[in-house]
């Protein structure tokens, strides 16, 4: 149950996630362009200012794994439609004068770090935007563009313009489009809001870089907004000589960029961390994304299993109700018969008689038919998990009689059930699989919690005898006869996989599995280290002794913290389940429809699957990994 609520939760965050993220390490930046279809990939780097990139300096990992064919463009070097930005201007009335002048002078220091291949072009807005230039890479028509400034008139329609600015780069199919802009007040009166023009930009993988200068009518929020949504960065002048430099220094970040290219080897629908390495950087610069699923297959008509055929015909009826009136049967007979202890029993206790040979043969017989039933099963994954949990937990009856009595009990419940309460009612012996998981689980986390307990001063006692002049062996010896279970039972296994020659960090590996504790690896690793390297192996289990043991204070803290949320959890869930059985003990009449009528039973069903879902959405906040 568990491992299914866990994966669901899983596959949901794995969906909300699938919107690529970006990450930055030592000055490096990833985010993906606009215009590739999987599996083609591509991203653009940017380096720090004034960094280049040499000949195979560049590394790209999808989960882990190279990818080859690798081209990294730089922007000088791209061809044309691969680098791409819109100058988007204010020309309101609130920037008449030296801002508008300035503007201007910055707009051109900008364009003179536009390289060969990068195509530009110039948006201005006030009551409404326009396309001044359209996109070109010819240096005198950006010039000339550029050399006399707008006219000015009312109004200032930023997110218009960046909307505008979005869909040039859209037609144009630039694939590194970025959008430089500029304004001296808040926006007023534009068709779209700050949501949209940030959505569409992040729609099309298009940058926002925001320049704000101070004026009365200043409002550095909305601007500072919309860059951080867009995935840019903002700046800030005091006055109109400030934003010569501010461009100058965007320019020169802009033509530091570089396009990476390549296919990509991943499965479809899943979930791929991709990493860029540069040499000489520390760090990796990483993004994100999910494959594309495969379209699934056109299912045929459902059509039942010859079994469900069978339970549901008249045969199988008749067939199940007599296996559980003979299973209740017996049961009873078990139960009422006398046990007496006659004269050849008290013999047998002393002497080898028939009967106690025949009872053995039984016994014989019986863990023939077990193993038999367990022969099937035994080669699957789950199936050793399972035994290895039971042995873990202290649980000495086998495997394969707790399968068996569970579906034989789950079985008879259902049967009861459907006689008491209907089809509906028997889906409630479904709850005896999963509460005899829980309790074995229970059993389970309370032998490793206890392993976790006694680790920090098993620690301290390896570390002493370390001391003392023992062997790592040895030292594991003087722990095992000093401590208690079950951390004695589990180095006793260590030492005797030592003896049989298997190394002792595959044996603490084992272990940590066993116990489920990240902590004891770290003593393997010791173990590792010290038979290829030596060293002063007391001082550094020393430490590990003090992380670990402040771990499990803080394991303590976190288990306090949420005390107070676990029980709500058995509170909130067990409260409807108590009080329908209240109810339908003092006034049956009252709730009897739920159980007669079909609509009843869809209440109840729908109810159960919201308790549940409910309890495991506690669980699930208040199960903090410490």
């Amino acid at each position: 149950m568990r491992r299914w609520a866990i994966a669901s939760i899983a596959a949901f965050v794995a969906l909300v996630s699938a919107a690529s993220a970006t990450a930055q390490s030592d000055g490096l930046r990833l985010r993906p362009t606009a215009g590739v279809t999987f599996p083609d990939r591509a991203y653009v780097l940017s380096l720090p200012t004034g960094a280049a990139l040499g000949p195979d300096s560049v590394q790209v990992r999808e989960n882990g794994e190279l990818m080859h064919g690798v081209s990294v463009i730089p922007a000088q070097e791209a061809a044309s439609g691969q680098f791409g930005v819109v100058l988007v201007l204010d020309a309101s009335n609130s920037m008449r004068g030296d801002a508008i002048e300035g503007a201007m002078t910055a707009a051109r220091a900008f364009a003179d770090h536009r390289q060969p291949g990068e195509l530009m072009a110039i948006v201005v807005f006030n009551n409404n935007a326009r396309i001044l230039l359209g996109f070109t890479k010819d240096p005198a028509a950006i010039q000339a563009a550029l050399k006399d400034a707008p006219p000015l008139a009312r109004g200032t329609h930023i997110y218009d313009a960046v909307e505008l600015a979005v869909s040039m780069l859209k037609q144009a199919h630039i694939t590194v489009g970025s959008i430089v802009a500029l304004s001296d007040g808040a926006d007023t009166g534009s068709n779209h809001s700050l949501s949209d023009a940030a959505t569409a930009a992040r729609a099309a993988h298009v940058r926002v870089f925001s320049v704000g200068l101070r004026s009365p009518s200043f409002q550095a929020q909305s601007l500072s907004q919309l860059a951080r949504s867009a995935g840019g960065e903002y700046s800030e002048a005091d006055n109109p000589e400030d934003l010569a430099p501010l461009f100058d220094s965007l320019g020169v970040q802009l033509a530091s960029e570089y396009l990476i290219r390549y296919r990509s080897t991943a499965d479809a629908n899943r979930k791929v961390i991709v990493a860029v390495t540069v040499k000489g950087h520390k760090g990796a610069a990483t993004a994100g994304y999910t494959t594309p699923a495969v379209p699934g297959e056109r299912e045929g008509p459902f059509q039942r299993s010859v079994f469900e055929r069978f339970v549901r015909s008249a045969g199988g009826m008749v067939v199940t109700a007599l296996a559980a009136a003979a299973l209740i049967g017996w049961g009873l007979l078990l139960l009422v018969r006398p046990r007496r202890r006659g004269f050849r029993k008290r013999l047998a206790e002393f002497v080898t008689t028939s009967e106690a040979e025949e009872k053995r043969n039984a016994q014989a017989r019986k863990e023939q038919l077990y193993a038999k039933a367990e022969r099937s099963i035994e080669s699957t994954r789950w199936w050793m998990q399972f035994k290895e949990e039971l042995e873990v937990a202290q649980i000495s009856i086998p495997a394969i009689q707790i399968v068996l009595w569970t579906a034989a009990a789950t079985v008879i419940a259902m049967y009861l059930l459907s006689l008491l309460a209907g089809t509906a009612g028997a889906f409630i012996a479904l709850v005896i699989p999963f509460a005899v998981r829980g309790a074995i689980h229970r059993r389970l986390e309370r032998e490793r919690r206890a392993f976790a307990d006694q680790l920090p001063d098993n620690l301290q006692v390896l570390a002493s005898a370390l001391r003392a002049g023992h062997s790592l062996v040895g030292a594991l010896s003087v722990v095992v006869e000093d401590s208690p279970n079950p951390s004695k039972r589990e180095f006793q296994r260590i030492i005797a996989d030592e003896q049989l020659g298997i190394p002792l960090e595959d044996s603490f590996d084992v272990v940590s599995r066993r116990m489920n504790s990240r902590d004891i690896r770290q003593v393997g690793l010791v173990a590792a280290l010290q038979h290829d390297t030596g060293g002063n192996t007391a001082e550094v289990l020393d430490r590990v002794a003090d992380t670990v043991r402040e771990r499990f204070e803080l394991r303590r803290l976190v288990r306090t913290l949420t005390a107070q949320g676990r029980l709500t959890r058995w509170i909130l869930s067990g409260l409807p389940v108590a009080l329908l059985l209240l109810i339908t003990v003092l006034n049956p009449d009252y709730i009897e429809p739920l159980y007669s009528r079909s609509s009843g039973r869809v209440v109840l069903a729908v109810a159960a699957i919201m308790i549940i879902s409910g309890s495991l959405v506690i669980r699930r906040i208040v199960n903090i990994k410490a």
